[in-house]
């Protein structure tokens, strides 16, 4: 035995690093080591991705402005009130030595590449190497804690009620509107034995985000010793944050937890109010550097004052305002993750959990011993008094009632694990809906999460009615249910338009009638009337928040799928209906124009039909599309990586990189998926040497 282990020690020792690149730009990494795998994984991302990976490390540094002049200035002025850049290098510091090794891997095989291959990295991005451990925790940090979480739109959105209308106008300008339906959102499935046919767990993975810049993943599929596993991390990220291993694996979706508080202060000088004294203001100074069109430097001077809360974000008019982030304390964030890829049952995936560092997302997981988890994972603060409610507005800061110094434990989170439903399922509505029966909220710390008289989306209800009227789901059932496409908005609201359709006078709105009657109520590329009905919604329900009170029967959340349905107002709706018609005809000269003639996919040089579309329809096919180009609407945001996993054996499983596996320019990767998505179809995951070898287009092998 101690021979065989010297000699497979000594395998490993003298194996060579490989990368397999094959023929959709997917890195298949086989190294002897962790610490290797790591080092080809950054060598990987730079490899498809230089331009962007170095300018989101740039901009993480809180030296965008230095780099790139005064378009990066706020985002750097946000960094450094915040403490980014210190707090980056106190995280790398916090690290267990092995992991700072990883780290410090990922970042060295981004710096080889660039020596390698000089000319990859664009001009404007190379002062900005060499990369460190430092920056690629300091981007993980940036992209979740202050992007995901405590960004500037969220501190505009807390802090405008605050304010008069012309300072909400200075601030909106500052800080401009998230394009409209674009919130970071995703779908999640987990289907236990007793509903697959199989008998079998499956899992769908099923993020939606942004097409390109910070929201970017990337498929990756890793090997080392002990360590098999096909994922996407985001852009700059050195691990994985979903994807499955030949065991077990797990998506995840935006949850509705709270993990940023703000706290208006009352302020004398340099003092402010707290629980009846008062407190000095501490201080910290940075200077930020702020190239000039000339190529000078002018300097700006950052002092930033601290409460006991955290740092004041806001100071303007008479209004001062803190804000405190939940998970910056907890600096082993990606460790955990790479933990959570490591587990091949649910013991080792909820011990990984209990690191509590990940500060938010659902984490919804399957394995092939039949077991199904989904649990409302973060940093929850706990909190001493109020419900959800009070701690989604500007809190007092002159009390000690509202600062909370700890979190709730994974044991204390809402979760399912093995329900007798069989499956879960999330589509970022409030964790209570995640399987039949229902959570009970009054379980779980008030402040947790919405409670279930909110009212769920349309895409939440195409979701729940899917998985649960399904009592025996197959696999090609499984990806078929990924790719529906039918609005559960339309079913909700035309029974009322058009059972009341002989009423109707207006020759236009009876066409449009007619039209909406043969339409089959899918967004899909032949579907005719599924323009019409886009630009009905539009005009009926609006395109902000969705507008429930427009809905004749209201939302019951103890039957989420037989309530909200129905047109509360039948005239305003037929007006509505001509507006729509009006336009339809007027922009494509016909009322059931195919619906991929208008919403298109692009991406590099292709342009094909579209499918799928916005969430508040209903639609369980996320799409965005919002980009404008003559009459045609292009997507910003939706389907990303796409994934659909039983595990059998053999194990099977089929994904999708909606805009394709590489950004850089130059690159044959960069749409070369777009016609799968088009079509409707996801692509075999090769894991054995021999598959990804059939399917082998480069050959690397580091030293």
């Amino acid at each position: 035995m101690r021979l065989t282990s010297l000699l497979l020690a000594a395998t490993l020792l003298s194996a060579k690093t490989e990368i397999l690149w094959d023929k959709y730009g997917v890195p298949h990494i086989f190294a002897a080591t962790t610490e290797e795998m790591f080092y080809a994984h950054g060598y990987a991302q730079m490899h498809n991705q230089a331009d962007l990976l170095i300018s989101l490390y740039g901009e993480s540094r809180g030296k965008g402005a230095e780099y790139w002049g005064d378009s990066k200035l706020a985002l750097d002025r946000w960094l450094h009130t915040n403490g980014v850049p210190t707090r980056a290098r106190a995280w790398y510091a916090a690290q267990t030595p092995e992991f700072r090794k990883n780290l410090d891997a990922f970042a060295r095989g981004i710096n080889d590449h660039a020596k390698k291959h000089p000319n990859h990295l664009s001009p404007q991005f190379r002062q900005v190497l060499p990369i460190t451990g430092t920056d690629v925790i300091g981007h993980c940090l940036r992209a979740v804690h202050y992007m995901y979480m405590g960004s500037m739109t969220r501190m505009r959105t807390e802090v405008s009620p605050l304010l008069n209308p012309a300072a909400n106008a200075t601030l909106a300008r500052a800080i401009p509107d998230p394009p409209a339906d674009s919130e970071a959102g995703s779908n999640t499935w987990t289907v236990g034995p007793s509903r697959s046919a199989s008998g079998k767990s499956m899992l769908i993975i099923n993020p939606h985000l942004a097409w390109d810049g910070f929201y970017s993943y990337m498929e990756v599929h890793l090997n080392a010793p002990g360590y098999n596993f096909v994922g996407a991390p985001q852009i700059g990220f050195p691990v994985p944050v979903i994807g499955f291993n030949e065991h077990a694996g797990w998506g995840r979706t935006v949850n509705t937890i709270d993990t940023v508080d703000f706290y208006k202060l009352t302020v004398n000088g340099n003092k402010y109010q707290f629980d009846g004294a008062w407190k000095d203001f501490t201080t910290t100074t940075s200077t930020i550097r702020i190239k000039q069109s000339d190529n000078t430097y002018k300097t700006e001077a950052i002092a930033t004052k601290h409460s006991v809360h955290g740092p004041v974000v806001f100071d303007n008019l008479g209004v001062t305002v803190a804000m405190r982030v939940a998970g910056i304390d907890r600096p082993r964030m990606l460790e955990q993750w790479h933990k959570m890829s490591l587990a091949t049952n649910l013991t080792q995936f909820k011990e990984a959990l209990r690191m509590n560092s990940v500060p938010m997302w659902n984490a919804n997981y399957a394995d092939d011993q039949g077991h199904i988890y989904l649990v409302c994972n973060g940093t929850v603060p706990r909190r001493k008094k109020g419900d959800w409610q009070t701690y989604s507005k500007v809190l007092p800061g002159d009390t000690s009632g509202y600062l909370w110094t700890d979190y709730l434990k994974l044991e204390e989170l809402p979760q399912s694990e093995d329900p007798k439903s069989g499956f879960n399922q999330n589509a970022n509505e409030q964790p209570w809906f995640t399987t039949i029966p229902q959570l009970d909220p009054t379980k779980f710390n008030p402040a947790l999460a919405p409670p279930p008289t909110r009212p769920v989306t349309f895409r939440t209800k195409r979701s729940l009615r899917m998985i649960s009227e399904d009592k025996s789901i197959t696999y090609d059932e499984l990806i078929g249910y990924k790719h529906d496409t039918r609005a559960e908005l339309a079913d909700a609201t035309l029974p009322d338009l058009l059972k009341n359709a002989d009423k109707v006078t207006d020759p236009l709105v009876k066409r449009a009638i007619e039209v909406l009657t043969k339409w089959d109520r899918h967004l899909d590329a032949t579907s005719r009337g599924a323009v019409l009905f886009q630009a009905f919604s539009d005009r009926y329900f609006g395109t902000g928040d969705f507008n429930n009170a427009r809905l004749r029967v209201p939302f019951n959340p103890a039957d989420p799928l037989n309530s909200s349905y129905g047109i509360a107002d039948l005239p305003a709706a037929y007006e509505a209906l001509k507006i729509a018609a009006e336009d339809t005809l007027k922009n494509y000269n016909a009322l059931d124009v195919p619906y991929g003639d208008v919403y298109r996919f692009d991406r590099g040089t292709k342009d094909l039909p579209g499918n799928g579309g916005a969430g508040r329809l209903g639609l369980f096919r996320t799409i965005t599309f919002s980009k404008k180009k003559g009459s045609r609407i292009y997507p910003s945001h939706g389907e990303t990586w796409i994934c659909a996993i039983e595990f059998s054996t053999p194990q099977k499983a089929n994904c999708l990189l909606s805009y394709s596996n590489a950004s850089q320019p130059g690159s044959k990767h960069h749409d070369d998926q777009l016609q799968l998505l088009s079509d409707k179809k996801l692509r075999p995951i090769w894991r054995s040497r021999k598959e990804i070898e059939a399917n082998l287009e480069l050959r690397e092998t580091l030293q």
